[in-house]
């Protein structure tokens, strides 16, 4: 038998591990794809304080509505843009022990609601939206959060709309 000088021993001996470009290659690609994951979970979660801004203003909306035609008294909901909350009132008097508020307010600046900006409230010209006795509305009219998130209140009976533009 002859010796083969170019003998090379088996692969699995030869690739003990990764070169250094391949290395940085792989951190270089994880870099780039968790820089992404982050800006769409910023976005995912800013989607989701507006949506349960939304649903908590449509509940709080249908809760004075069920409140004016239970008690009898007229009820109302005044928005303030600019301190970003807004206020139950019971026949113009705030309702103190209103439920998850801070006597009769709610504060749409802290906590779970933080960086929703309500950008513009019109209720005929009003940013208080009235329910009579009955539980009529009496003013209808819109709520637009961060430029582009609506909520329509129409028709006597509050039918509320919530869009996207």
């Amino acid at each position: 038998m002859t010796k083969n000088k170019k003998y090379l021993p088996p692969a699995s001996k030869l690739n003990k591990g990764f070169t250094l470009i391949e290395l940085l290659v792989m951190i270089i690609i994880l870099g780039i794809l968790g820089a992404l994951s982050s800006v769409r979970i910023k976005n995912i979660s800013s989607n989701v304080k507006i949506t349960s801004t939304l649903n908590r203003i449509r509940a709080d909306i249908n809760m004075v509505k069920e409140l004016a035609l239970s008690s009898h008294n007229n009820m109302s909901i005044s928005f303030n843009h600019l301190q970003e909350s807004y206020t139950v009132l019971k026949n113009g008097t705030i309702m103190q022990d209103y439920p998850d508020s801070e006597n009769g307010v709610i504060n749409l600046s802290s906590g779970s609601f933080s960086n929703v900006d309500i950008t513009s409230v019109n209720f005929n010209n009003s940013n208080i939206i009235s329910f009579d006795k009955w539980g009529n509305v009496l003013n209808s009219g819109t709520i637009v959060l961060n430029q582009n998130h609506t909520l329509q209140i129409s028709g006597m009976n509050g039918i509320i709309e919530i869009s996207n533009q």
